[in-house]
């Protein structure tokens, strides 16, 4: 039996599929490269287990990291509230947002 491809032209049915795409064989430089993956993750897992023992040395704890957290949380809804307010002062004068932060002594940056 034969196909009409869509350009109308006939195919044998005999014929078989050829992806275009190659499936990766398996090769001894797969294990090599896994090995020196592994051994990346290694280096940078004594890296940062160092560093943390310094800063604990430094007399920084985990507790502060937290509190750090929570403030910069309280900070970024604050900030957030602020952008509302000055997006709506923005809407009610038919200006740009960022035309109004000179006024305020605000930097885009911020």
């Amino acid at each position: 039996m034969n196909r009409k491809r869509v350009d109308g032209l006939k195919r044998p049915s005999s014929t078989t599929f050829k992806s275009p795409f190659q499936v990766p064989s398996k090769k001894a430089s797969d294990d090599t490269t896994k090995k020196g993956v592994d051994e990346n993750l290694e280096k940078k897992l004594e890296a940062i287990n160092s560093e943390i023992a310094e800063l604990e040395n430094r007399g920084l704890k985990i507790e502060m990291l937290q509190t750090h957290i929570d403030k910069l949380h309280h900070y970024n809804e604050l900030k957030d509230c602020g952008q509302v307010i000055l997006g709506r002062i923005a809407v009610f004068e038919g200006v740009r947002t960022k035309d109004i932060y000179p006024r305020y002594n605000l930097l885009l940056d911020d």
